[in-house]
């Protein structure tokens, strides 16, 4: 028997456009053993998600498909759509990076997870129904029963992606292929999964083909890694041998652009790769990455090509070291301080919570936020992290006016806003600002960029004259690394990573004093992540404005935060300034967190705090401490009876628990 569950050979996919023949996918050979596990990695537009869209027979009518792809010797692409039936779902399994588009939105989560183990498993009803809630146990949500009654749309993006994973172990396929399905996720519920991925690979013997971005969740999951770049593969090999060692430059490159523990925003800019990845036409030859490399030489092509270098390492190039040329990630590149550009600096309160509440619903109620103190100060950065459901993105669309606190108080610049946004002045509208998670949801489709930034300009700053905006607007999408032959391109015709820029030049736009960032990075490339990091320290040294920086990634709150509020079930666990919060942690909650966070380096793996029991139903307001009910660190009976009492350590630094502090 063959020792591959799959084989690709000579793989190409083009796709037909108006423009012309372009090659998505180039040459790619590789196997998958069986109970083997491959990380597919790359930015956007790499390839990588074509790939996996050709072996389930997914790609649109556009694309042609020359090689061959064998799944236990049978070759999928002489298959007809009626022959793939047998094996979608029931043999080779995908999630997707999106859940809103696997989900149907019409019938419920329930019904949608029963019809898998009816359709695949043959279970009856009863049966397909107690394995459905079996599967949202293990997807570590609270109160599956309720969720199985509930539709896609009342429930968060990251529990509709815990669904479609459920949804893919139900049918205990063979080969299961993910495609940057925790990208959106929170590191417990992500370590929660990638744990769940392994122990159910190892117990079903399944193999795996996980795609990402990101090298730490590759770490965790998959033994060997392939590196793609536009259609082709550029390195592969075991991913220490890739992380310790890598040849291609452009797999150095990613790897240096990913921010770590040790790495912040006052000591050093985060690396960056400069250019994008572009469309390549079918007829185009060389190495692709040629016009973005700084290893670059004009021999380069010559000796351009995919070769064994060691022991199962694969690259098509070896100048990632190349000694000839100064290496530009050996130079430091230290970032401005704000005192360097400014003077010292005379920090006021700007913005005053007091006892924040937000409730939704009449009849079931929904306790999102539960009474919340913490102030920001101008020029500074407030990291805001918690796991989906903590009340992070509710508190900062209260302060941004887009939801009415049920209680409590905002005080901006010593005065009440605690209204909606209808009934704040335009001043307070002009400078607090937000920036959404999702850009390409946020910009208007219909209009050009030079519209979108002009909008706010015009309604809420008064710059009336057309010549004055665009001159502002130019200057601005400089600012954010865009030339103004943007001014005509509309958002869909930008990548995501430019998307957002559009998206941070309009929230800076009007000079605001305030800018509430949901999640702006979780959805970019590294590489992009790490410029828009950039971008965003860079702005707020030469603006003094300040950020309440919301998300579920510990390594960018870490580089770019000032203070850290660490949020669970809609109350403050912990809050400090970032290196008291980052080390040593003191809640317990904290602590589980730090652990839960992928790691880039493959030798300094950490063990993840397993979390048990269930998130608190938000409908029910918990007694005690809200975290008790998983708490690995539990004092006794009187975590579930009295709420914990604050814990101050310094006079910038508390928590809430009943551990003793000379214990904690």
């Amino acid at each position: 028997m063959n020792d591959n569950i799959l084989d690709i050979e000579n793989l190409h996919v083009k796709f037909k456009t108006f423009d012309g023949l372009f090659s998505a996918v180039r040459n790619v050979s590789l196997s998958i053993g069986y109970d083997e596990s491959i990380g597919i990695i790359g930015e956007s537009g790499c390839g990588k998600s074509t790939l996996s869209f050709s072996i389930m027979h997914y790609l649109a009518q556009n694309a042609s498909v020359e090689g061959s792809i064998r799944f236990k010797g049978e070759d999928l692409l002489l298959k007809s759509e009626r022959e793939m039936e047998k094996y979608r779902g029931d043999r080779i399994a995908m999630v997707f990076q999106n859940p809103y588009s696997s989900l149907n939105p019409a019938l419920t989560i329930g019904f949608q997870l029963d019809e898998v183990g009816m359709h695949h498993q043959k279970l009856n009803k009863k049966e397909a129904r107690e394995a459905t809630i079996a599967a949202l146990r293990l997807m570590n949500l609270g109160d599956p029963k309720s969720i199985a009654r509930r539709y896609p749309h009342q429930v968060s993006g990251g529990i509709q992606q815990r669904i479609c994973i459920a949804m893919a172990i139900l049918c205990k396929p063979d080969l299961m292929i993910l495609d940057e399905p925790t990208t959106a996720l929170d590191v417990t519920t992500e370590a929660v999964i990638l744990d769940s991925i392994k122990d159910l690979r190892e117990k079903l013997k399944m193999s795996l083909m996980y795609i990402s971005h990101d090298m730490g969740v590759i770490n965790k999951v998959a033994e060997h890694v392939v590196v793609m770049y536009n259609g082709e593969i550029v390195e592969r090999g075991p991913k220490q041998q890739i992380f310790e060692h890598p040849l291609h430059p452009y797999t150095r490159a990613l790897i240096n652009c990913m921010p770590r523990g040790s790495v912040v925003k006052e000591k050093t800019k985060l690396n960056t790769i400069d250019g994008y990845v572009k469309m390549r036409g079918a007829e185009e030859t060389g190495c692709p990455f040629a016009d973005r490399c700084d290893k670059r030489t004009d021999t380069c092509e010559l000796s351009y090509g995919i070769r064994e270098v060691s022991d199962r390492h694969w690259a098509a190039c070896d100048r990632a070291y190349a000694t000839d040329i100064p290496d530009s990630t050996a130079v430091k590149l230290i970032p401005k301080k704000r005192e360097d550009v400014h003077g010292p600096l005379q920090p006021k309160e700007l913005l005053k919570i007091d006892g924040l509440q937000k409730i939704y619903g009449n009849r079931r109620k929904v306790h999102a936020v539960n009474g919340i103190d913490f102030s920001v100060q101008s020029g500074s950065v407030i990291g805001i992290v918690g796991e989906s459901g903590c009340g992070k993105s509710t508190t900062g669309h209260m302060v941004s006016g887009l939801h009415v606190p049920t209680e409590g108080r905002i005080l901006f610049d010593g005065t009440d806003i605690t209204v909606g946004w209808r009934k704040r002045s335009k001043e307070t509208l002009k400078n607090i600002q937000l920036i959404f998670q999702n850009p390409g949801r946020s910009l208007n489709p219909s209009h050009t960029v030079e519209q979108i930034i002009a909008r706010p300009m015009k309604r809420l700053a008064h710059i009336d004259d057309r010549g004055k905006r665009r001159t502002m607007i130019i200057d601005m999408l400089k600012k954010v690394d865009l030339g103004k032959e943007y001014l005509s391109k509309k958002p869909r015709q930008l990548s995501g990573g430019e998307q957002q820029r559009v998206a941070i030049a309009r929230a800076l736009s009007i000079s605001p004093e305030l800018i509430v960032c949901d999640e702006p990075t979780s959805a970019l490339d590294v590489s992009v992540q790490a410029s828009v990091l950039n971008l965003l320290n860079d702005l707020q040294v030469e603006t003094q404005v300040a950020y309440m920086f919301i998300s579920h990634d510990l390594n960018v709150i870490n580089y770019l935060s000032d203070h850290i509020m660490v949020m669970y079930a809609g109350k403050i666990c912990e809050y400090g300034k970032r290196d008291e919060v980052m080390a040593p942690p003191f809640h317990p909650y904290t602590e589980a967190l730090l652990s839960a966070v992928p790691e880039v380096d493959p030798t300094k793996q950490r063990t993840a705090i397993a979390l048990g029991g269930q998130l608190p139903d938000p409908t029910k307001k918990p007694k005690g401490c809200p975290f008790a009910g998983r708490c690995h660190r539990q004092v006794g009976e009187i975590c579930a009876r009295e709420y914990p009492p604050m814990v101050r350590i310094s006079d910038t630094h508390y928590y809430h628990c009943h551990i003793d502090p000379t214990d904690a």
